[in-house]
């Protein structure tokens, strides 16, 4: 008897095939705008074409699921949200891990895998340092996942020629990564699980990579400023205030219109590194600049929305290398140079940049909050440097931007 299937209410497209309905099973095409247009709260979807691949629909997340029946057994790994995996990096997951996903041992011991997903569950963690540690673990040892943190434990040779191999073939800077967060998991459960071996961490040697020496030159700068001036007006602004700031892309990307205020001329981050949340002053420069993207800005609560959702913050990662432009990172390198240039210290130049007051004793007893005009002349020192070497005008953002639309 042939089954009968259902539709959602949805109007297809040629290219994103409406998700099907069926009576014991529904399934979504492997494709971002078919899964964004699940209805919130509808529970899990099979990934067509995808052997265990799943997606969980919340009320406000979409997320990859793998699961496979392992001698009667269920194995899940949560692979990651939609916001930060796209379909076909969940796809290229999944089918990567396939083989290696096993059910927790019968005996009670803990695998990497549960290891991993108790400390992401635990710990506060920031959204960004949660992802990296999910990433650099599964995708760096995935055939380790299901493996036991005592049996990981024991064989600090085969641990050690693992990382050292991870190294050559990835780069020294990932393989310590993998390391510190192996390291962070493994001594986190042994403080409860007093029996574990020693981590295995400590038979690798690897000396951190250096600081990367990644200010902009003057010259560096005016070829920034060229490649930025060839982006449409949101993309333009974004740079801009990363440029002003020095903050991180993911703190200017989430801003929202109520981080903005523009009677102190201060903005506040609530998304950054570790969950800090901080304030900085505007540059006077910068104050114009917003003042005008306001005016210009599609309606929503973010200052920079999704081209495609603008009741969503601009969800693609902040890279605009291809068109010139050096990563964010880049010019918070910069900033905390050019700081340094205008005669700031150490400790005012953490409450500009948003670091932990870390150091001497002294430095923790400092209250960032109460310091942000101190900070003031100097982020406006360094505005100024910019417009010197950059040839603004007095309209940098403004003026480009009305001239291009």
């Amino acid at each position: 008897m042939q089954q009968k299937v259902t539709t959602l209410p949805v109007k297809p497209s040629p290219a994103a095939p409406a998700p099907s309905v069926h009576r014991t099973r529904k399934s979504v095409p492997c494709l971002k705008d078919a899964i964004l247009r699940l209805p919130p709260g509808s529970g899990d979807w099979r990934v067509e074409g995808v052997p265990g691949l799943y997606v969980r629909v919340g009320t406000q997340s979409r997320t990859f699921r793998l699961q496979r029946r392992v001698g009667g057994r269920l194995a899940v790994r949560v692979l990651g949200d939609l916001d930060r995996l796209n379909p076909a990096e969940a796809r290229r997951l999944a089918t990567r891990l396939w083989q290696t996903l096993a059910p927790a041992p019968p005996d009670g011991r803990i695998t990497l895998e549960r290891a991993l997903e108790i400390y992401l569950e635990e710990k506060a963690l920031a959204a960004k340092t949660r992802h990296i540690y999910a990433y650099a673990l599964r995708r760096y040892l995935a055939d380790w996942m299901g493996t036991t943190l005592e049996a990981l434990g024991r064989d600090r040779a085969g641990f050690r020629a693992r990382l050292l191999r991870t190294a050559r073939e990835h780069g020294r800077a990932i393989a310590v990564q993998v390391l510190g967060c192996f390291r962070a998991v493994y001594n986190y459960h042994r403080k409860v699980l007093p029996e574990l071996p020693e981590c295995p961490a400590v038979a690798v040697e690897l000396a951190r990579a250096q600081p990367r020496d990644w200010a902009l030159s003057d010259e560096a700068l005016r070829q920034w400023w060229a490649a930025v001036q060839k982006l449409n007006p949101l993309k333009r602004t974004l740079w801009l205030t990363l440029l002003l700031t020095g903050a991180r892309a993911d703190s200017v990307r989430m801003l929202r219109w109520e981080d903005v205020d523009f009677e102190r001329k201060t903005l506040r981050f609530s998304t950054a590194k570790a969950g800090r949340c901080y304030s900085v002053p505007m540059p006077e420069r910068l104050v114009r600049i917003l003042s005008w993207w306001h005016t210009q800005a599609p309606p929503s609560q973010w200052v920079f929305p999704s081209r495609r959702r603008p009741d969503s913050p601009l969800a693609e990662q902040v890279r605009d290398d291809r068109r010139g432009v050096v990563s964010a990172h880049h010019l918070r390198h910069t900033m905390r140079t050019r700081l340094a240039e205008v005669g700031a210290t150490p400790d005012l130049a953490r409450i500009a940049l948003g670091h932990s007051m870390t150091g001497d004793v002294s430095s923790g007893y400092i209250t960032p909050s109460l310091l942000v005009e101190a900070v003031r002349p100097l982020m406006n020192g360094v505005a100024e440097r910019y417009a010197q070497v950059l040839g603004w005008d007095g309209n940098e953002g403004q003026s480009e931007c009305e001239e291009r639309n």
